[in-house]
């Protein structure tokens, strides 16, 4: 079908090619001891990209059995365009190496979930809710026109478990996230026990006085600001002007201590994207370095505008991280001395701007005193942007963790940050 809607796009004077996303989705749901969700879903999305008239052309579609539909959409859409923006199609030819992914077998981890849901409801009454569920996505994806055909293919597991309790009328919760390769028992415990323990001291959270403190972000939260923030490091971000890294390419921004990388094409992560959805090759590559603003993403589109080389970023980052550090994160509480933690924060829609960098998000966490932690803080926010943030810092963590496909990330510490309390 993809051949034949090509040759017939030719007919018309159409440079046509197609991207086609192709998913395989092996999900598990459960509520306490009710199974609210065992399926396979199997999908395709294609996107057809076509310059007819010197106009590109865009259009996303779940079928293309119809390809005289498809080329009068092409044609009128064409009509009521009235950008002149440069675009190509793919010159490049690439196919993964074959790979076999490992089975999973998604009746055992059913029952392992059924398992975990009773053992922690059994060993702590005040839980009243475990919501957890796995989700494994094959996804191949292909990119093919007159002259030139690509493909690629990964896969990766995701957990994901949101816990709550009650005491006293009162009701927390806590989320787990974990993404990997496959299904690990002894790592979801590990996790369920952290979450346990944090919701656990929750009940007995408290806030404190508003004040600058010296703060130890944890991995979580830096992978939710960062990734947050991704779409700045966009030229196209850059020229429109929205976003707070504008004018900014090739200058310090932060800390000298902060290297802020892509790489999808590095091996050690769970999944390896070897090129983005217009087929450019990606590569791996420094965006901050030792706090200069070295490499902005780009698209095809901006690429050629600016005369740059195409990053391999259209519509998507992959493994987008911190360089690590050298110390643990109980090397960090330690020698933060005093202060506060944060592990968690939530509103990043409306808590985070990402055209002037100000963050301004609801956040738990922990007091710290000589080193140690002495009581769990709620109702904080935590108030800077994020210049501040990332030039403020003292130390950069190893607990290196991967969250997606899209963001890694490690804890940092960091001086002088507003926290804002009601005592």
């Amino acid at each position: 079908m993809i051949t034949n809607l090509i040759n017939l796009a030719k007919e018309k004077d159409i440079d046509l090619e197609v991207c086609t996303f192709s998913e395989n989705d092996y999900s598990v749901e459960t509520l306490n001891d009710e199974l609210i969700k065992f399926n396979i879903t199997k999908q395709n999305e294609y996107t057809i990209k076509a310059l007819y008239n010197d106009k590109v052309i865009s259009i996303v579609t779940e079928k293309i059995d119809n390809p005289e539909e498809i080329i009068n959409k092409i044609i009128n859409n064409a009509k009521l365009i009235d950008n002149d923006n440069k675009n190509r199609l793919c010159e490049n030819d690439f196919e993964v190496e074959s790979r076999e992914y490992k089975e999973i077998d998604f009746n055992n981890i059913k029952e392992e979930l059924f398992k975990l849901n009773k053992e922690y409801h059994d060993k702590y009454p005040f839980i009243i809710n475990i919501d957890m569920g796995v989700d494994y996505d094959v996804i191949e994806r292909t990119i093919d026109n007159d002259k030139h055909h690509m493909k690629d293919k990964y896969a990766s597991l995701y957990m994901f478990a949101s816990i709550s309790g009650k005491k006293n009328d009162v009701v927390k919760s806590q989320v787990v996230s974990i993404y990997d390769k496959e299904f690990n028992l002894n790592r979801v415990k590990d996790e369920f026990d952290k979450a346990i323990k944090k919701l656990e001291d929750l009940f007995n959270a408290t806030s404190i006085k508003t004040d600058k403190y010296k703060v130890l972000i944890d991995n979580y939260v830096i992978n939710k600001i960062i990734y947050t923030f991704a779409n700045s490091f966009y030229e196209k971000s850059l020229d429109m002007k929205v976003s707070p890294f504008a004018g900014k390419l090739g200058e310090k921004i932060f800390s000298d201590k902060i290297t802020i990388m892509e790489e999808p094409v590095n091996e050690k992560f769970v999944v390896n994207k070897h090129f983005d959805q217009e087929g450019s090759l990606t590569y791996n590559k420094e965006i901050i370095k030792d706090g200069i603003f070295k490499t902005a993403f780009n698209t095809l589109e901006y690429a050629i505008k600016n005369n740059t080389k195409p990053t391999g970023n259209a519509n998507m980052i992959c493994n987008l991280n911190i360089k690590p550090g050298n110390l643990s994160y109980d090397e960090l509480v330690k020698s933060m001395d005093n202060g506060v933690i944060i592990n968690n924060v939530e509103g990043l829609h409306a808590g985070i701007n990402t055209s002037t960098g100000d963050i301004s998000l609801q956040s738990t966490g922990y007091l710290v005193e000589k080193g140690k932690i002495v009581k769990a803080l709620d109702m904080i926010i935590l108030q800077t942007n994020i210049f501040e943030l990332l030039s403020n810092v003292i130390e950069v963590g190893n607990d290196f963790k991967e969250f997606s496909m899209n963001c890694a990330a490690v804890s940092l510490l960091i001086s002088d940050i507003t926290i804002s309390g009601n005592l």
